[in-house]
């Protein structure tokens, strides 16, 4: 079941919707794609950034990008940030979220009035568990059931809110900026593909938050007045009745209103392949007329992303990489540095291994015995393209070496008669050498002065 709200004052929606795409500006130029799609393949959406996950946020590689610098209005896709500052009090607070309600009230229902917004129908007095409340809210747009979850949680849509914006900033959201839970458009409420990314990455900290949004379907029961109903998620990629049902598809958020265009974040699984991906700003249709050009948007990044990628290993665990200077070794000069662990990285199928440099970076320009083997001296990164990182290891010894006491022994003299202090005893030593040279001097003028008038008395 879903209703609308009645639209009121219209000809104001309209204009806030002009006023925010007028307002919504690129921040900056958006840096250019690791790789390119093929020649043929395109997508319509305004922006987008398809970003395969590594192990930690650390090692997840941005494939491609378009216009991901661009500040857009995220439409639903701030549901992203509102599961995961829902996530985060329900911890903090012990929450236990399939016994504590919340209740549809007039506050809530004034947060999203005249929004022209997809609701779940509630009405006022109904109440949901937060479980239900949480739950709808991510896997369909219904805007009361998402305003009495903000203000069940952070005591006022505008508290929770605040929280939203502390967490963006937490993260590394550079230019982003929150307003309202709903998604309706505002000229103060914006983002970015690449901060999406941020905000999904760190919401896959949670394990609370994947399920939130692969549900095919949920069922609400309302603890007070309502009755069960069932809901579909708004991701057709995730239903196989659809015609968009995409079997890789793990999860997913959709948005949309008139200014954001159809918008789509989701994370997608294969043969041991994961990729995140977010779409912005596409249009209802395409220009064979055909709708859901999001989906298709997004399965054609996947697909290009499943069927053209590997992982491969760019450097062995124990493959030298290169030498760095020794000291206070009797019979070494160099010790050999080699990779901590084998690197691997996702990169084109067709990757010639030539086309990768490596950037090598040495803690110190050289090293005192003794070494341990496998101690970190440094690090190397791989490149593609010249500038394009792709992957980077700790470099280290590959062999221990001991010290030589006699030559540490000397180094510890040498070092000594190198510093200021010696060169400063020697100029007291040699003042002091000069100053007794010139009293000897003096003293010795004055003896002879007094044996000279001595020697002229007796005269």
């Amino acid at each position: 079941m879903r209703t609308l709200i009645k639209t009121i004052r219209r000809p104001a929606v309209f204009a806030l919707a002009l006023l925010f795409t007028i307002c919504i500006i690129p921040a900056t130029v958006s840096a250019k794609s690791l790789y390119d799609l093929p020649a043929g393949t395109a997508i319509s959406s305004k922006a987008a950034i398809l970003v395969s996950l590594g192990a930690s946020e650390k090692d997840d590689l941005t494939l491609f990008e378009l216009n991901a610098d661009e500040k857009r209005s995220p439409a639903a896709l701030v549901r992203l940030m509102v599961g995961i500052t829902a996530i985060e009090i329900i911890r903090e607070k012990g929450i236990d979220i399939e016994k504590t309600t919340g209740k549809y009230t007039n506050e809530a229902f004034n947060t999203i009035a005249g929004q022209n917004l997809a609701t779940a129908g509630m009405v006022i007095g109904e109440e949901w568990t937060v479980k239900d409340l949480l739950s709808l809210s991510m896997i369909q747009t219904a805007a009361d059931a998402c305003a009495t979850l903000a203000i069940t949680l952070g005591g006022s849509h505008s508290g929770f809110v605040a929280r939203m914006n502390e967490i963006a900033k937490k993260i590394g959201c550079e230019n982003t900026s929150f307003v309202n839970v709903s998604g309706i458009d505002n000229p103060s409420q914006y983002t970015t593909a690449r901060d999406l990314y941020k905000i999904m990455r760190y919401g896959m900290n949670y394990p609370e938050f994947e399920p939130l949004f692969s549900a095919v379907q949920y069922t609400v029961k309302p603890a007070a007045l309502g009755s069960e109903r069932s809901y579909p998620n708004t991701n057709d990629m995730l239903r196989p009745s659809t015609a968009y049902y995409y079997a890789p598809m793990a999860f997913g958020k959709t948005g949309y209103t008139t200014p954001a265009g159809r918008c789509l974040a989701s994370v997608a699984r294969d043969s041991g392949y994961e990729y995140l991906c977010i779409v912005m700003g596409a249009p209802d249709k395409d220009e064979q007329g055909k709708s859901g050009v999001y989906f298709s948007d997004t399965r054609t990044l996947y697909r290009w992303a499943f069927t053209n990628f590997t992982y491969k290993t760019l450097l062995n665990k124990n493959q030298p990489v290169t030498q760095l200077p020794v000291r206070l070794a009797w019979n070494k000069d160099t010790v050999t540095l080699v990779p901590e662990k084998s690197v691997a990285a996702i990169v084109i199928n067709d990757l010639q291994p030539e086309t990768v440099t490596k950037n090598i970076i040495r803690f110190k320009e050289t090293v005192d015995a003794p070494i341990e083997k496998g101690q970190v001296l440094g690090k190397v990164e791989l490149y593609i393209q010249t500038d394009r990182k792709i992957a980077e290891a700790n470099l280290v010894a590959a062999e221990s070496i001991e010290r030589s006491q006699l030559l540490a022994i000397w180094a510890q003299i040498h070092s000594f008669l190198t510093t200021p202090w010696f060169y400063g005893g020697l100029a007291l030593f040699a003042a002091i050498i000069i100053g007794y040279i010139i009293l000897n001097f003096i003293h010795n003028r004055k003896l002879r002065r007094k044996r000279m008038k001595r020697v002229s008395r007796f005269r």
